[in-house]
């Protein structure tokens, strides 16, 4: 993997005026290909547009149906109906009522507008960064495209078009926005940002983009009226709360609207999957704009880079997160984008698995006709998931291939006053995390504590897995303490024979019970999710030594459940057997048996906390989960939420309050004096539920203050335990065999 070097050095204003003298800045402008063929529009593209008028054009008539429906039912209630006559007043004011808030309902859509949002970008303007927009100008003559509106620049990696929907949108031109992520720029050179930006503009250029704000538009219609809640659902249900004498039609309505909701849900879906449809020959139509431009290699060249980068990116705000919980923040976010590009091959390549997962990204792209990626890669894009998949874009792009020649200096060399740009987007970067930045320090300073900080928690591979995914139990380590301090007094303890029990958890010996283990709990796996429904991908599959059915696999069960149990219970033997040998071997270094005596306190009570939490995480997923599914919520629904919600809450008061008598002993980026209550949830719980009331905001701020709590302790758990680890290791360096080097591969 190749890197660029990237300067970060400021412009002055007289430079940024020199290099806006520069018009066109052709020595920045990768040469587009002389013999590359038109983006001509293919016949599944012309389809799938016919295939969306159609189901738009079934659309209008259904829903301006319904509206005149609702319209015509409002005229009948006011004009054809008497409401003089007293004994029917009651009735009458009901009817109308109950027909003019279901012509709202309907007629409500039509007035949502979805403006462009340019919340964590910044605007960026010919003045400020005149090299960026000669060359985007030379761009937009070579497609055939106008300029865009706007300019924005965000921390992400990524480039999009986005413009302001709303109806008025349909009738008057509004010109679209150019959004350009530095953490895709960080990762491409000249030429492959010509042609990602080329694929925008292809967008740009493209007829049917009108059509798709037609069916953004209709889709965001009917998704208000089947998905959204407003204060029209907030009257409705004020008038259902009232008199039944008074609200009997707000009970009638409400049937109504929920079979019209079902009704328009049935639309929304049509619509969307033509809509997708037409958006995938949408993308191979731009990717032939981007070939025509910039040739076949430099998109999907860039396509490859984008989805390591979008790694990168997870990988380096993983970090930065971590380090932010201790109040420490980067001042430059890309920086450790890069760093973590340059180990990704190293951080993939570790795990066979993943290793063969994402194969296409580590393997180095080669410039020619043949095709990189591969049909495997279909569910690992990382990047703008409603596209094809990149070995469909890359066939595409190669079904004609067209050479270029490759710019390969760095797309940053477009940017002037580039350190100011990207403090200014790290700190956007934080936000978007829902982080405020407070303590900056330096890039290189953060790496440092974020190295130090993952060292830590780090567990040698020659523990095999032995740590992860349970409870570690020595058992009761008052009672252990005393029974081994009572033979250290009396002469007769044995250490050889504490560490021969230990040694049975270490070397070859832990690798096969591992092994095993992991073996048991595959096929336990595969059992479970069968009997959940899941299905095999063959009538019969490999399955303990011999090709099985669905049914011969269940039979199983009785086999693999004993095995497993019995498994665990072999591994968990290793926790007594480690902390009998480290307790007997620090009995004549008192600082090593304060620590050890320290960190196995600490791990028992954080560990306590934890298991306090996770009895309320699975029922809260699933409360969040039915919220974001915008189902309709039963009474009985409502009342156990609330219990849930309740229960979380005050699981969460209880783990505060435990937390403030335990002592945390030292770890990396923790403070002595730091209190474990304060770490765990810095702020105040949020107040209890009150009666008969949930509302969005209490819900989010509870699920939010649970999560950072059980977080930030399974965080310590495994700092703390990392840290016991390397201590047991010093008390005897040689109890764990060194690990063998991995073979070479072969030379090709």
């Amino acid at each position: 993997m190749s890197t660029f070097a990237l300067d970060t050095t400021e412009t002055t204003d007289t430079d940024d005026a020199q290099n806006g003298a520069k018009d066109a800045l052709p020595d920045l402008y990768p040469p587009c290909p002389s013999d590359a063929p038109p983006a001509e529009t293919s016949s599944a593209y012309k389809a799938r547009v016919v295939l969306v008028l159609a189901s738009l054009l079934l659309f209008v008539v259904f829903y301006v149906g319904l509206l005149f429906a609702a319209g015509y039912l409002v005229y009948l209630t006011l004009f054809e109906m008497s409401w003089f006559r007293s004994k029917a007043m009651v009735l009458n004011i009901g009817a109308i009522a109950g027909a003019v808030m279901l012509f709202l309902f309907l007629l409500k859509g039509l007035f949502h507008r979805r403006g462009f949002s340019s919340e964590g970008l910044i605007e960026v303007t010919e003045a400020e960064q005149p090299k960026l927009f000669a060359f985007l100008r030379q761009l937009c003559r070579d497609a055939g495209s106008p300029m865009p509106g706007k300019v924005y620049l965000s921390h992400e990696v990524n480039a999009a078009v986005s413009y302001p929907s709303s109806l008025l949108s349909l009738v008057w031109p509004i010109r679209k926005n150019l959004v350009i992520g530095l953490g895709l720029v960080a990762a491409l050179d000249l030429s492959e940002l010509k042609a990602v930006l080329a694929h925008e503009f292809g967008h740009f250029s493209q007829s049917s983009m009108k059509l798709g704000q037609y069916v953004y538009i209709a889709n965001g219609v009917v998704g208000d009226m089947v998905f959204g809640r407003d204060a029209w659902d907030r009257a409705l249900n004020t008038w259902k709360g009232a008199d039944i004498r008074l609200s009997f039609p707000a009970w009638i309505l409400s049937g109504v609207v929920w079979g019209l909701r079902k009704l328009l849900e049935l639309a929304f879906r049509g619509i969307y999957l033509a809509k997708l449809a037409l958006g995938r020959q949408m993308e191979f139509n731009a990717d032939l704009y981007a070939v025509r431009l910039a040739g076949s290699d430099a998109i999907v060249s860039g396509l490859w880079k984008a989805e390591r980068a979008a790694l990168a990116y997870r990988d380096a705000i993983g970090g930065l997160a971590s380090v932010a919980e201790h109040g420490k923040f980067s001042e430059d976010v890309f920086d450790h984008v890069e760093r973590s590009m340059s180990r990704l091959d190293t951080h993939l390549g570790k795990n066979p698995e993943v290793k063969e997962r994402f194969a296409p990204l580590l393997a180095k792209y080669e410039r020619g006709p043949r095709l990189h990626f591969t049909t495997p890669m279909e569910k690992v894009s990382a990047l703008w998931e409603s596209h094809p998949a990149n070995h469909e874009r890359e066939a595409n792009a190669k079904r004609t291939y067209v050479a270029a020649v490759s710019d390969e200096r760095p797309a940053w060399s477009l940017f002037v006053k580039r350190k100011g740009l990207r403090k200014r987007l790290s700190r956007m970067a934080y936000e978007a995390v829902g982080l405020r930045p407070t303590t900056i320090l330096p890039a290189a300073k953060i790496a440092e504590l974020i190295e130090e900080e993952s060292g830590e928690m780090h567990q040698p591979d020659h523990y095999h897995g032995l740590y992860e995914s349970r409870i570690v139990n020595p058992g009761d380590i008052d009672k252990l303490s005393a029974e081994l301090d009572e033979q250290i007094a009396s002469g007769t303890i044995d250490r050889a024979a504490l560490r021969e029990k230990a040694a049975a958890f270490t070397g070859k010996a832990l690798a096969k019970k591992m092994a095993k283990l992991m073996e048991l709990q595959d096929q336990m796996s595969l059992i479970e999710a069968l009997q959940d429904g899941a299905k095999l991908k063959s009538k019969t599959v490999p399955f303990r030594g011999s090709d099985r059915t669905r049914n011969e696999i269940l039979d199983c069960a009785r086999e693999v459940a004993p095995e497993l149990k019995a498994a665990r219970e072999r591994v968990k033997k290793a926790d007594p057997a480690f902390f009998r040998y480290y307790y007997a071997l620090s009995a004549d270094i008192p600082a090593a048996r304060e620590e050890l005596w320290q960190r196995y306190t600490f791990l028992r009570d954080v560990q306590g906390l934890i298991m306090l939490l996770m009895r309320s995480e699975r029922p809260l997923e699933a409360v969040v989960d039915k919220l974001r599914s915008n189902v309709e919520l039963s009474s009985h629904d409502v009342v156990q939420m609330r219990e849930i919600l309740s229960e979380a809450r005050e699981s969460l008061v209880e783990v505060v309050r435990k937390s403030v008598e335990i002592a945390p002993p030292k770890l990396a980026l923790l403070d002595s004096e730091t209190r474990l209550d304060r770490f765990i949830l810095p702020e105040t719980i949020v107040d209890p539920l009150e009666p008969e009331v949930i509302t969005g905001p209490w819900i989010g701020t509870c699920v939010t203050q649970f999560n950072k709590a059980l977080r930030r302790l399974r965080k310590l758990h495994f700092k703390n335990l990392g840290a016991l680890l390397a201590l047991g290791e010093r008390l005897d360096p040689t109890l764990f065999p060194k690990a063998e080097p991995p073979p070479a591969d072969p030379e090709p």
